[in-house]
């Protein structure tokens, strides 16, 4: 159900801070305690049934959740803030910042400094853009037909890796049968002759 793309956790920790409900609310709504709230927040990924159980609670359905964007989207003409936008992409992808800020070619305190620009120089966002592995127009367009067709695409490459990985296991375990049922078949031909040679002889 997940996106490859989405830190389950993170995105639920982000719609419930855009929609205003505490932790700590939000795990009476759901009948469990505060720790294992944050259980759910830092997990990665999340069961269907939990997903439409979270989503019910919260007055959101599973397609809004997967497709949720906290950044101010181009409405009556106003645009994207992009450092929003840059800190919502993190949260969605569940992006180490130390890693990132490495990535950014930048220290984590300049990376927080972007995160309060409005507007990125061409230079910044190109650099950002690389950075989260998207082009500078899925990153100006959330939600948009860029974004999601590049969506689609790693998530593609990501269920074409599992496939490939999946296959070369039973390709392994084949050859593994294969290897054992040809001992298991040694052996007995070597039980057998063994028989042979330890049965008693008749006496005429």
């Amino acid at each position: 159900m997940q996106s490859s793309l989405i830190h389950m956790g993170q995105r639920l920790k982000q719609i419930l801070k855009q929609k205003k409900i505490k932790i700590i609310d939000f795990a009476k709504m759901a009948g469990f305690t505060n720790q294992i709230a944050h259980y759910h927040l830092r997990n990665s990924d999340m069961k269907r049934i939990n997903l439409e159980r979270f989503c019910l609670l919260i007055g959101i359905t599973p397609e809004e959740f997967i497709r949720w964007n906290g950044a101010v989207q181009m409405i009556n003409g106003k645009n994207i803030h992009h450092g929003n936008r840059l800190q919502n992409l993190i949260a969605e992808k569940g992006l180490n910042k130390s890693k990132l800020a490495e990535r950014l070619n930048m220290s984590r305190r300049t990376m927080y400094n972007v995160f309060e620009k409005e507007t990125f120089s061409p230079d910044e966002l190109d650099r950002v853009a690389k950075g989260l592995d998207m082009t500078a127009e899925a990153f100006l367009n959330p939600g948009s037909i860029q974004e999601a067709r590049q969506t689609d695409s790693e998530e593609m490459m990501l269920l074409r890796e599992k496939y490939y990985k999946l296959l070369e296991e039973h390709n392994q375990l084949l050859k593994s049968y294969t290897a054992v049922k040809d001992d298991v078949i040694k052996v007995k031909k070597e039980l057998a002759t063994l028989r042979k040679q330890t049965k008693p002889k008749t006496v005429k």
